[in-house]
């Protein structure tokens, strides 16, 4: 089977784990298997990673409104016109219908895989009514939720599949506390280290997280937070630390290459899967979440039906409000408490363990490729 994977973000990158994992374990399993992403400056148009051929389009923004968007569809249309293909797994994003007309092919089935429903609440009807719009002109949907599909498709509506998010279980594991990364850090044994990981974009609401922490750091000494990421709202965020008298307290550090990650935590005494409890993003499921529990992390997650995928209730993690006296006290509690951080650590990984990125592409996504292969009658383009 020759596939290719198409998705609006860097490849590997932050942001959409699920484009990079999904592509290399096909590989790994058997499968023929290019990409084709957006380029950094610096990076090769052509590359072969974990045995996927990945075809890269240099932008100089990836942003939701950057007008490289359209450029890239356009190339990527062009690179697929050369390319002879099974099926061709786009990850969607406002635009993909350019895709699905300029570069569809006969004898190539087209999947239209919706991770998100809209998350700007200005344009949340408008967008999610382009994403059903575009999806018509594929042969099959897939979703990362049932929470997504109704949302996006209507209650209910027929999809090929529901195929959840994972961690890669052989790179987040239970590991020693990288003691060159502490000093670097200027972390100290006797720390309490709460990490959070994931996107600091403002609809995140991630000052509320800052807040949240006030409440620890004004009640135990041993506490820090360590923010691993980037985003629109970094500067302030930073600015919000400084004005709480945080500093010292509050480690950014920036945007981190996906394969360093394991080593910030394992620096880590607790996972944050703090996501803010709005309609938008109730039924994501976090990347976050799930790598924490691998990785043998005790979790403090909000009450967001995404979360509960992963975390169950002082089984293998907490979960809270998101207000910042909710949130601040779940974090005070278990800093205190080192035995129940230990009783939940001891259930994470085997909590969640279906979610290992390669038994999700064993078990549901090739099944799900064949079905549509069987099922789909490809037009000519």
């Amino acid at each position: 089977m020759r596939v290719c994977h198409i998705g609006f973000n860097f490849f590997p990158g932050q942001g959409l784990t699920i484009f990079y994992e999904f592509a290399r374990h096909q590989a790994r399993q058997g499968l023929d298997v290019i990409v084709i992403a957006p380029g950094r400056p610096d990076e090769p148009s052509v590359e072969i990673i974990d045995g996927v051929r990945v075809h890269r389009i240099p932008l100089h923004s990836i942003g939701r409104f950057s007008f490289d968007r359209i450029r890239f569809l356009i190339q990527a249309s062009r690179i697929l016109r050369g390319e002879t293909l099974d099926l061709v797994h786009v990850y969607a994003f406002v635009g993909t219908g350019i895709l699905s007309l300029l570069g569809k092919r006969k004898d190539t089935c087209w999947l239209y895989d919706c991770q998100t429903s809209a998350i700007k609440p200005p344009l949340l009807g408008l967008q999610n009514w382009l994403v059903k719009l575009e999806s018509r002109g594929f042969d099959a949907i897939t979703v990362l939720s049932e929470g997504i599909r109704d949302i996006v498709f209507g209650a209910g509506a027929p999809v090929a599949a529901i195929v959840p998010l994972g961690a890669d279980f052989a790179r987040f594991q239970p590991r020693p506390p990288d003691r060159a990364l502490m000093s670097r850090l200027g972390i100290a044994a006797t720390d309490c280290v709460l990490s959070y990981c994931g996107t600091l974009d403002h609809n995140r609401h991630m000052d509320k997280l800052i807040d949240a922490f006030a409440v620890v750091a004004g009640q135990n000494e041993s506490a820090k937070l360590m923010i691993i990421g980037d985003g629109s709202a970094l500067g302030e965020l930073k600015q919000k630390v400084r004005k709480l008298k945080l500093d010292g307290r509050v480690l950014f550090t920036g945007l981190i290459p996906y394969g360093e990650i394991p080593a910030y935590l394992s620096i880590t005494a607790i996972g944050l899967a703090f996501i803010s409890m709005d309609a938008c993003f109730e039924h994501q499921p976090p990347t976050k979440t799930v790598e924490y529990l691998a990785q043998g992390l005790p979790v403090i997650a909000t009450d967001t039906a995404g979360n509960r995928t992963f975390v169950r209730h002082d089984v293998n993690g907490v979960l809270s409000r998101d207000s910042a006296e909710d949130y601040g006290q779940a974090m005070l509690d278990l800093v205190r408490d080192a035995d129940r951080r230990l009783r939940l650590a001891a259930r994470t990984r085997d909590s969640v363990k279906e979610f290992d990125w390669g038994e999700i592409v064993r078990m549901r996504v090739i099944p799900t490729y064949r079905r549509i292969l069987d099922e789909c009658e490809p037009t000519a383009g």
